[in-house]
């Protein structure tokens, strides 16, 4: 009896320590076409690997999780870049304000050099935030606001891409003689 009660503290045991929480981060990449691959590396840094060779795109940061990251093959003339893109949310908590922005970052990188062309944040951000209709703040109302930052990205057919606000648009297109993207003129 002795040996069976032992026994099962011992499966027990085993069950609770085997529960551990396991590192969250994928494992394999989050993106893969041909031979390019968007993965995570041991501290968490975002990586573009193209054969063997590997581009850092971004730094590990707090609450960082990338989503629905993507790589498309950029043809410009005898050249091949690649175009990363990822959304992520970043939220912040305050007392009296609170937004959620939703972040999406486009980086066009040349492997054969391991540079990067461009690198573009747009962020949507939403915005509640309780203000204080009188000094002695005993009466407010929830405002609600949109904001955007950054520029939007549109990748062309062609290989060159366009940067556009409320106001104005820009058409880049890659110079081989500098060998980097130059506003049309």
């Amino acid at each position: 009896m002795k040996k069976i009660i032992v026994l099962l503290m011992v499966i027990s045991t085993g069950f609770t320590y085997g529960q551990t929480k396991k590192n969250t981060s994928p494992a394999g990449p989050l993106a893969k076409n041909g031979t390019a691959s968007v993965v995570f590396n041991k501290k968490n840094d975002l990586f573009l690997v193209v054969a063997k060779d590997s581009m850092l795109l971004t730094k590990s940061r707090a609450n960082f999780s990338p989503m629905n990251v993507k790589i498309t093959p950029v043809k410009v003339k005898a050249n091949t870049f690649y175009c990363v893109t990822w959304n992520e949310t970043q939220k912040t908590d305050t007392k009296l304000k609170k937004e959620v922005a939703a972040v999406t970052e486009n980086q066009i990188w040349n492997p054969t050099t391991k540079t990067l062309l461009i690198g573009n944040t747009q962020k949507a951000i939403d915005v509640t935030e309780i203000e204080f209709l009188d000094k002695l703040k005993t009466a407010s109302q929830t405002v609600y606001k949109k904001r955007n930052e950054g520029y939007l990205f549109s990748l062309l057919p062609s290989g060159d891409f366009t940067l556009s606000n409320k106001s104005t648009t820009t058409k880049y297109i890659y110079n081989e003689k500098s060998s980097r993207y130059e506003p049309k003129k």
